[in-house]
C-alpha cells in the first residue's frame, strides 16, 4: 500500500512539474500563427512564418482559420499568438466601436489600438501600408465609356444599374449597410441582388450585375477588369491592416526570440495596396503557390 501511495504521489509531481514547463512560451520555442480565412492573411502570415523561422530560434504551428471573434478570444487564451487583422474590423466587430467614436485629430488607428490594449489586451503591431476596406466597382470598360472615377459618378447611372452583394450587406443591422449606403448616397438603383460571396465576380464577369461590392485590394478586381471607385463621401470606414497579437505577446518570447518585434516590424510600411491587389493576383487567379509568393515578395525587398 505504502509503495502505491509513494508511486501515485512522484507520478502527481511529475504532472504538475511537466505542466509547469510547458506553460511557459519560451519553454517549447513555438508560436502558434493563425492561418487566413482568405488569401490577403494567409499570404503574410506566410511570410512572417518564413522570417520568424529564418532570424529566430522559434518554430511556427499553424491554427486552422476561424472567424473574427473566435480569433481574439484565442489571442486572448494563447491558443493562437500572432494574425493579421484591421483597425476598422477590429473597432467594429470585436470592440463593439464606430469610427465617428474617434476624437478629433486621432486616427482610427491609434484609438483603436488605446481602446483595445485597455479592453482586450491585443494591439495591432503597425502598418502594413495597404488598406482593404469595401468598395464599389464596375467593369473598367463602363468606368471609361462614362467617366466614373468616384461613387458619387455612379449615383445619376444606378437607375439604369443592377448592383450586387454578399447577403450580409443587405441585414438592416449595422451602419456599412446597403440602406445607409443608399441614403449617404443618393442611390436608386434598377434592381439589387443579394448574392454568394463566391458568385460575385461570375455575376458581373456574365452582365447579372452591373455594380459590385468588393474588398479594394482583391486580387479577383484585376481579373475581372474592374475599376474600382473612389469612395469621394468616405462612406465606408477604414481597415489598415497590421499584425494582431496580444500586447504582452514581445514580453512572453523575450528568452526565445528577443529579436521578434524587429522581425515583424520590417514589413512596416512595406506593403502597399497596389502591391497586395498584384501579391492576392497572382494566389487566387494565377493560381501560385503561396509560400513561393510570400518567399519572392520577402526576397525581392531585402527581408530575408
Amino acid at each position: 500500500m505504502f509503495k502505491k501511495v509513494l508511486s501515485g504521489l512522484l507520478a502527481l509531481v511529475m504532472v504538475i512539474s511537466l505542466s509547469a514547463c510547458g506553460g511557459s512560451k519560451d519553454s517549447n520555442k513555438e508560436i502558434t500563427l493563425l492561418k487566413g480565412q482568405f488569401s490577403e492573411i494567409t499570404i503574410i502570415m506566410e511570410m512572417a512564418k518564413i522570417m520568424i523561422e529564418n532570424e529566430t530560434d522559434l518554430t511556427v504551428k499553424y491554427h486552422d482559420s476561424m472567424a473574427t471573434v473566435a480569433a481574439s478570444k484565442s489571442l486572448i487564451n494563447k491558443d493562437v499568438d500572432l494574425y493579421v487583422s484591421y483597425d476598422g474590423t477590429y473597432l467594429a466587430t470585436i470592440l463593439g466601436g464606430d469610427p465617428s467614436e474617434a476624437p478629433e485629430g486621432e486616427s482610427l488607428w491609434d484609438y483603436t489600438n488605446k481602446r483595445g490594449i485597455d479592453e482586450k489586451g491585443l494591439s495591432l503591431l503597425n502598418k502594413f501600408g495597404f488598406e482593404n476596406t469595401y468598395a464599389i466597382a464596375v467593369k473598367d470598360d463602363y468606368a471609361k465609356e462614362n467617366n466614373i472615377e468616384t461613387v458619387s459618378d455612379l449615383v445619376p447611372l444606378s437607375k439604369d444599374i443592377v448592383f450586387g452583394a454578399e447577403h450580409e450587406f443587405f441585414d438592416k443591422d449595422g451602419t456599412v449597410r446597403m440602406g445607409p449606403l443608399n441614403e449617404y448616397y443618393g442611390f436608386k438603383w434598377k434592381d439589387t441582388k443579394s448574392l454568394d460571396i463566391g458568385l460575385k465576380y461570375s455575376s458581373i464577369d456574365s452582365n447579372n450585375i452591373g455594380a459590385v461590392l468588393v474588398y479594394s485590394t482583391d486580387g479577383l478586381n484585376k481579373k475581372s477588369n474592374l475599376k474600382v471607385l473612389e469612395d469621394d463621401k468616405k462612406f465606408f470606414p477604414e481597415y489598415n491592416a497590421g499584425f494582431f497579437m496580444r500586447d504582452s505577446l514581445f514580453e512572453e518570447y523575450k528568452d526565445a526570440a528577443p529579436n521578434l518585434e524587429e522581425v515583424l516590424n520590417k514589413l512596416t510600411g512595406k506593403i502597399d495596396s497596389e502591391t497586395m491587389i498584384e501579391l492576392n493576383y497572382q494566389v487566387d487567379a494565377e493560381k501560385k503557390d503561396v509560400h513561393e509568393v510570400a518567399l519572392k515578395f520577402l526576397e525581392d525587398n531585402g527581408l530575408v
